[in-house]
């Protein structure tokens, strides 16, 4: 429901310089992605790719195509790690809090930031963790950034914007400009990099606890 250059155009309009834009199990042709970049060449566009695997949904970047076997996450991190790539894990806590879900699935998530840092395989698998997602809930956003305290890893953010309404609400911000995918993939591995959003009086601020409050969530 989101035409590419519509989010290029509303992105730079809300002080975006660049979007990572990350179709589900699919990614972009080269010569599409090519003649995209040049008809927009004063803004960053990266093309990645959400996978859906075996421990969630995955934002991998550096991958050139769709290859067999990444439903399986290891075999994602595998093929990423060939080309140098990076690996995040998107929205690691949605709905498990939702009382809604536990009835439907029988199962109460319980575990403490601690726990869940220590027990779930996932955070052993990726780069970096999802912990400001535009269509997550306070306190699911706020879980994940204590569990990527506590791993000692980075965090990223994300609008999760499947039409106009959202994008920008988080943001991932990084310590020097941006212009080609080679530099993405450069900054991602050094963790120059963190969570942001935008504050009542439009400044990008780092993402902490009780910040989110200040912007949209998911109040299901």
């Amino acid at each position: 429901m989101l035409d590419p250059s519509e989010l290029v155009q509303i992105a730079g309009s809300i002080g975006l310089s660049g979007v990572n834009m990350t179709e589900h199990d699919n990614v972009h042709e080269s010569h599409h992605q090519a003649n995209f970049r040049a008809q927009h060449p004063d803004f960053f566009v990266n093309f990645g790719m959400e996978v859906s695997t075996d421990m969630g949904h995955m934002l991998a970047v550096g991958l050139k195509t769709y290859l067999p076997g990444i439903r399986k996450a290891a075999k994602l991190r595998e093929e990423l790690d060939k080309v140098g790539g990076f690996l995040i894990v998107a929205h690691p806590f949605r709905r498990l809090f939702d009382p809604v879900t536990a009835m439907r699935t029988g199962v109460k998530f319980e575990m403490t930031p601690e726990e869940a840092a220590e027990r779930m395989p996932v955070f052993k698998l990726v780069h970096a963790v999802e912990v400001a997602n535009g269509a997550n809930t306070p306190q699911e956003n706020e879980f994940a950034l204590e569990v990527v305290r506590l791993l000692g890893i980075s965090g990223t953010g994300g609008s999760d914007a499947h039409s106009t309404s959202g994008i920008g609400t988080f943001a991932t911000g990084f310590e020097k400009a941006i212009t080609t995918p080679e530099e993405f993939l450069e900054e991602l591995h050094k963790g120059h990099f963190e969570a942001v959003h935008k504050t009542k009086d439009g400044r990008w601020i780092r993402f902490a606890q009780g910040s989110s409050e200040a912007v949209s969530g998911r109040s299901e």
